[in-house]
C-alpha cells in the first residue's frame, strides 16, 4: 500500500477526537476499517482520502483471494 497521511490510532483515541476536533481537510475526523482498525484522517484531502480508502479495500481483497481473511 501506498504511503498516506492517516496515522493508525486507538479506539479511544478516535473517540476523543471525535467528540473534540472541529478542523479538517476533509468531511471526515475519524475512519474505522474492518471494525478494528481506526485512522486519524483530518490532514487528508478529499481525493487523498479516497486514495487511501481504495488502497485498503484492495489490499482487503487481496487478502479474500489468498484466503487469509473471510468476507462478512
Amino acid at each position: 500500500m501506498r504511503f498516506h497521511k492517516a496515522k493508525k490510532i486507538s479506539a479511544a483515541d478516535a473517540e476523543l477526537l471525535m467528540q473534540a476536533c472541529t478542523s479538517s481537510l476533509n468531511a471526515n475526523v475519524v475512519m474505522l476499517h474492518n471494525d478494528c482498525d481506526w485512522y486519524d484522517v483530518r490532514l487528508m484531502t478529499h481525493a487523498e482520502l479516497q486514495e487511501f480508502v481504495d488502497d485498503l479495500l484492495r489490499a482487503d481483497r487481496v487478502l479474500v483471494q489468498s484466503g487469509l481473511i473471510n468476507p462478512h
